[in-house]
This record gives C-alpha cells, sequence and structure tokens, in this order.
C-alpha cells in the first residue's frame, strides 16, 4: 500500500500581493504613478504630457503646404476663356478669374489693384466716396478659386468684374493683384494699360 501526500496548493494572491510583486505588470505601473511615496513618478508625467503636445502642436489649421496661385485668366462672365487683353478704355470693365492650387481650407483670393494714381495709405477720401477708385475696383473684391463647377449657372463668387478707372491714371497702367487669402504673400499680378 502507497501512501500519497498530498502537495499543498499555492493559495491565490491578493491584489495587494500582486501589486507588491516586482515584476507584474501592476507594479510597473505603480512604479510610474504619482503616490505620496513616489515623487519621480510624478516627474514622469510632465515630459511625457509635454512629448504628447508637442506632438500635436503640429495639427491644427496651419500648414507648411503654400497656396500657389495660377495665371490670372481673362473669362465671360460664366468662366469660359477669353482672349487676353493688355489694354483697356477707361471706364470699360473686363471679367477675371485664377486658379489656387494647395489651398485646403478653400478660402480663395483677394482682388487689389494699384497705380501711380491711387491716394497714399491714409489720405482721407474725397467727400462721397467710399473706396479710391483711382485705380479701378472689383465687384466682388474676394472670389473662390477657379474653374467655374459645371453644375453652377454662373460665374458667381468665382470670377470678378474689374472696372477700370473712369480716367487714365497717372502712367497710364495699372497693376492688377490676386492674392491667396491663406497667404497673402503668394499672388499673381498683371498690368493693364489704361487709354482715355
Amino acid at each position: 500500500m502507497m501512501l500519497y501526500m498530498r502537495q499543498p496548493q499555492p493559495r491565490a494572491m491578493t491584489t495587494q500581493e500582486r501589486l507588491k510583486k516586482p515584476n507584474s505588470l501592476h507594479a510597473a505601473l505603480r512604479a510610474i504613478s504619482p503616490s505620496r511615496d513616489n515623487d519621480w513618478g510624478r516627474a514622469l508625467h510632465l515630459p511625457v504630457l509635454l512629448a504628447i503636445v508637442l506632438a500635436f502642436s503640429g495639427c491644427g489649421t496651419s500648414s507648411t503646404v503654400k497656396p500657389q496661385i495660377g495665371t490670372i485668366a481673362f473669362t465671360n462672365a460664366n468662366g469660359a476663356g477669353v482672349a487676353p487683353v493688355t489694354l483697356l478704355t477707361a471706364g470699360t470693365f473686363v471679367y477675371l478669374d485664377v486658379v489656387v492650387a494647395n489651398d485646403p481650407e478653400l478660402l480663395g483670393v483677394n482682388w487689389s489693384v494699384s497705380c501711380a494714381s491711387q491716394l497714399p495709405p491714409g489720405t482721407p477720401l474725397p467727400p462721397g466716396e467710399t473706396v479710391d477708385e483711382s485705380c479701378g475696383f472689383f465687384t466682388p473684391v474676394h472670389t473662390a478659386s477657379a474653374p467655374v463647377p459645371s453644375y453652377a449657372a454662373n460665374g458667381s463668387g468665382i470670377v470678378t468684374v474689374y472696372q477700370a478707372p473712369a480716367a487714365q491714371p497717372n502712367g497710364g497702367t495699372v497693376t492688377i493683384y490676386a492674392s491667396s487669402t491663406t497667404d497673402p504673400s503668394k499672388f499673381s499680378s498683371i498690368t493693364l494699360s489704361i487709354m482715355p
């Protein structure tokens, strides 16, 4: 007759005992979490948090991709291309549009014009005038990027109308600018002669 000796069964560890066990995952997590006895764990949180903030700081609306402004194009009211002009008679108008590439926010362009007749900055406008029209003006002064989509009824919001000044400006020329709304340092320009 053989006697078998029963081996004692190990008892289950309590949560407290598991946390105290040096090679357990819980012990590792406990080591880096703040506690009264563990000040270096608190110090570890700041660099980790800072690394996360820096990693996501570039994820806003700003972008390293710069917009590119195409050549200003002459069009009709619906955005269909027409032959470019270099000369306008005072008081006449042309339709213009421009393509903006790398414009993820689809902000389009702002239109402006300069000439030798424009008022110096800070000079008050003549009575009754709300805009210096000595170089001409745009309607509208801001447009979306061309081309006009095929589903659109017309070029509204994409095509602008440049109205030449009522009289020939000093020097006889105007320079038209289409500047990116996202980055105004990116622009396209053309120079037109204005005849009386």
